[in-house]
Order: C-alpha cells, then structure tokens, then sequence
C-alpha cells in the first residue's frame, strides 16, 4: 500500500514544484538507478494504486483526475508497464503520460528523493538575489526563485533599497523556476501604492476527497520603499515557471512593468508531494492559481510578453528599452 505524507501548506507545496521545475530543467540532476534498483508487477501495480488515488482524491480537476486515473489502471490491465523494471524509466513514461492526458506540466512522477542535503539554517544568501546597476542609471535584479517569506523578506529589502533611486529597473526572472506565493506578493508590492492592500493573486485550492474548494487570497503588503512612477521591466523565458511566471503575470496585470522576452513555460497549478514507496514519488497539483484582475492565470499559454524578443536578445532589449525612457513601450491589456 503506498504511503502518503501529511498534506503540505501552499508554501510547501510551491516550494516542491519549484525544487522539481528546476530539477526537471537538468538532465543530470536526475538519479540514475542502480544496478539492483528493478521493479516488479507488485512494485508497479502499487505505485498505479498511489497515484490513481491521489488523482482522483486530490487534483484540482477532478474530471480530468478520474480520467487520467482510468487510463493509467487501463494501462496496468494492458501490460504496458511490463517491460519498464528501470524506475528512472517507469518515473518518466509517467511523467510522460500523465502530462498528456491533462496538459499539466507540474504533474510528475519521480524516481529517487527531490530534497538533498538541506542546511540546518538558511541564511540570506539563499534568497538568490543578484544586484547591479547598468549604466544610464538603470538597476538589475535578479532573481532565481522565491524562497520563503523569512528569508526571502529582508533580502527584498536590502535589493530595493540599492536599487530605489534608478531611473527604470530589470527584473530578470528567465532562471526563475517558482516558489512561494507569499514571496511573490511581497515582490510586487514593492510597484504598488503605499495604502490600502491590493489583491495580487488568489489559489483556488481542492478540499481533498469532495468536489468542493477554498480560496488562499494573497495581497500586497507594507514595505520600507516603494518603486513608482518609473518604467520596469520583467525578463522571460521558457525557464521561467510557476512562482516565477506568478510575478511576470501579476505586474502585467496590474499594468506596473513591461514584460519582455520569451514565452514562460505555462505551470499556474501548485500541488504536493506523496511518496509511492520503492523511492517513487507523484505530485498531484491540488490547487490553481486565479488571478483577480484577469479571472485567469498562465496555465499551459504561459505568460505572452509585451515586447518579444529571442532568448539571446531579452537582454539588450531590455536595456535599449530602459535606456529610451518611460514612453518606449505600453503594457499589454489583460
């Protein structure tokens, strides 16, 4: 029988969909199985178990749940699995399969633990933070994930605080591979008017087992400095996920930055991790993101930038942008 963690608060589960965003991005970073690592019908028929039951009690679409439930126990009864004893293997045709049937890219399977090493204090430097000034005057931020509120909070601070005084503003987020959501708001609150909150974004999340949902709002918060009334513009990529594209869309709609590049790689629905035993493990999205302004998100699309430009250009683009002043370029309509 698998067994199944305790469920995970939004901010677990965004920080597992962007440990897995990142992991998925790197080939190398996946375990090779060794040489007594082999899978049995047993083994294969109870990891089938697992996730169909986490389909069916968990994802945020239940219809499509219960359809991609059905296709992998159909796919069991079949033998289709009978020739994949390598579990790398077994993870990524599931991984493979499951994505197809519901377009879902934060839906996978994995072979071998996602967590390494971790240290036992965190300290600012995992915030990820790098920040520069161009010339002309214009700031660079970049940033390559959302780490917890905790963390992530003060060094944000200590960011903008060098970078309040520039005349327009880079966010670069073609690395960032998502997140925490809280994290996200608190970014974008630095764009916004000191006052009453603003509702950035909400997660629509499934009460396990029903067909019923509750909604997790996140708004924008007080912050030591505001950045407003100069242009900024958010850098993007087919890297660019989940919290990552949350930040890129939100400033979009709410009409405070350019977005200029690539189209994002389109991940809007958080989820958790469950163990399947035999070092294999599902995440199952259980929630989706909504935002308040466009009554919608950047699942499977991604985030359409305002200005596009080629990966090797987002860059220079952006700078020639920045260095033309205020009136280069007008944010999209949402």
């Amino acid at each position: 029988m698998a067994s199944r963690r305790p469920p995970f608060l939004a901010s677990c589960c965004a920080a597992i969909c962007a440990l897995l965003a990142a992991t998925a991005a790197r080939a190398d970073l996946t375990p090779a199985a060794a040489p007594g690592d082999t899978l049995d019908r047993a083994t294969v028929s109870a990891a089938i178990a697992g996730i169909a039951a986490e389909l069916r009690e968990g994802y945020v679409f239940p219809e499509k749940g219960a359809q991609a439930a059905t296709a992998l126990e159909a796919a069991l009864a079949d033998d289709v699995f009978a020739g994949m004893a390598d579990p790398a293997s077994f993870a990524a045709g599931l991984t493979a399969r499951l994505q197809d049937i519901t377009q879902d890219s934060h839906l996978r399977v994995i072979f071998g633990s996602p967590f390494g090493p971790r240290p036992a204090s965190p300290g600012p430097d995992e915030a990820g933070f790098e920040v520069k000034r161009l010339d002309g005057n214009i700031g660079y931020l970049h940033l390559a994930r959302f780490v917890p509120p905790g963390i992530f909070n003060p060094a944000a601070d200590a960011a903008m605080r060098s970078l309040s005084d520039t005349a327009a503003l880079l966010i670069d987020m073609r690395e960032n591979g998502g997140g925490h959501p809280a994290s996200v708001a608190y970014l974008v609150s630095f764009f916004l008017e000191a006052g009453e909150p603003v509702h950035i974004n909400d997660l629509i999340w499934r009460n396990r087992g029903t067909l019923t949902f509750r909604t997790e709002s996140f708004f924008s918060s007080p912050t030591p400095v505001h950045y407003l009334g100069k242009p900024v513009y958010v850098l993007v990529g087919p890297k660019t996920y989940s919290a990552g594209e949350e930040f890129a869309y939100d400033l979009q709609a709410l009409r405070r930055a350019v977005v200029v590049g690539t189209a994002t790689r389109g991940g809007a629905n958080p989820g958790g991790l469950t163990e399947l035993g035999s070092d294999l493990f599902v995440v199952v999205p259980t929630g989706r993101a909504e935002n308040p302004v466009t009554g919608s998100n950047w699942e499977g699309d991604g985030v359409r930038p305002d200005v596009e430009a080629t990966l090797e250009e987002t860059y220079e683009t952006a700078v020639t942008l920045a260095m033309s002043g205020p009136g280069a370029a007008q944010t999209r309509q949402p």
